[in-house]
């Protein structure tokens, strides 16, 4: 795509910020859709948020993405907030308006994607979910908001996965419970979704499962990384091993990422697009790994 004075710009807004893939595949997705835009990533310090987001207002940029550790935080700076944001308590998307940018969240919507087009249903399934940052809060608005059975939220300080829980509680009308990390021992599990950090950057060695016998002692039948890179985590292989099904996390990140563009543009990619730019898009990443 040619790039003029009328291409909108976007970005993600992160740090670390190195790593992400979101330029290549919102540029990319954005190619195919012939959509007038360049994307770009931005490192914004946690105590630089306010500025890049005021700034970003004031250059007319068209919306951002927000990726770790932001996405609780930078909803002070907004004017508004979608429904779906509002429920899961974090936002990964902004819209530019008139009177500033309105938070979205499209993780809940990528989440969803990644495990349907893999053939796992969340309904009437028993959820555990690790981590309650920005990620965890939005697969568990997931699991609660399509009929989980009961939806559990596993977190280092239980306190944090309380306030989760009770916030949800106000939203969904499912089984919400907190339990600590030293407690996911004691409960059955369906899906086990990996929301935190361990496996990534510097944690790659690390997983939430200190013991592997919990997956089959708990009944897990479904990993999900919300991590993709490394590809496949210690949570991952080592769920693998025990007989699980694995989903990481790049399926959700390029499904996020497309519901970020409907939003924009207020277009709509229908299953077969999305189906279509993830498979191509996993096989370019793949390659460029090799």
């Amino acid at each position: 795509m040619e790039i003029s004075a009328k291409t909108k710009v976007f970005a993600v807004l992160g740090d670390p910020i190195e790593h992400t893939l979101s330029p290549m595949i919102q540029n990319y997705a954005a190619g195919l859709r012939r959509l007038d835009m360049s994307y770009h990533a931005f490192h914004v310090l946690r105590d630089g948020l306010e500025n890049a987001v005021k700034g970003g207002f004031s250059l007319g940029i068209s919306g951002f993405n927000i990726t770790v550790p932001h996405k609780k935080d930078v909803m002070k700076y907004l004017c508004g907030l979608d429904k779906n944001a509002e429920a899961i308590g974090a936002v990964n998307t902004l819209k530019l308006t008139p009177n500033g940018y309105v938070g979205h969240n499209t993780d809940i919507i990528g989440a969803y994607y990644a495990l349907e087009t893999n053939g796992v249903e969340i309904k009437d399934k028993n959820v555990v979910v690790f981590g309650a940052g920005g990620a965890g809060n939005a697969c568990a608005a997931m699991a609660a908001s399509r009929g989980a059975k009961k939806v559990i939220i596993a977190n280092r300080t239980l306190n944090t996965a309380k306030e989760l829980a009770a916030h949800l509680l106000k939203f969904y009308a499912s089984d919400i419970r907190a339990v600590g990390m030293d407690e996911i021992y004691d409960i059955d599990a369906d899906v086990a979704i990996n929301c935190t950090t361990l496996g990534f950057g510097t944690k790659a060695d690390m997983t939430p499962v200190g013991d592997v016998s919990w997956y089959k002692k708990a009944g897990v039948s479904t990993a999900f990384d919300a991590v993709y890179s490394p590809w496949e985590t210690r949570f991952l292989r080592e769920a693998k091993q025990e007989g699980v099904k694995t989903v990481n996390g790049f399926p959700m990140l390029v499904y996020q990422a497309l519901a970020a563009q409907e939003i924009w543009f207020d277009i709509e990619y229908t299953a077969q697009e999305r189906q279509k730019i993830c498979d191509e898009l996993t096989q370019k990443y793949l390659s460029q790994k090799q």
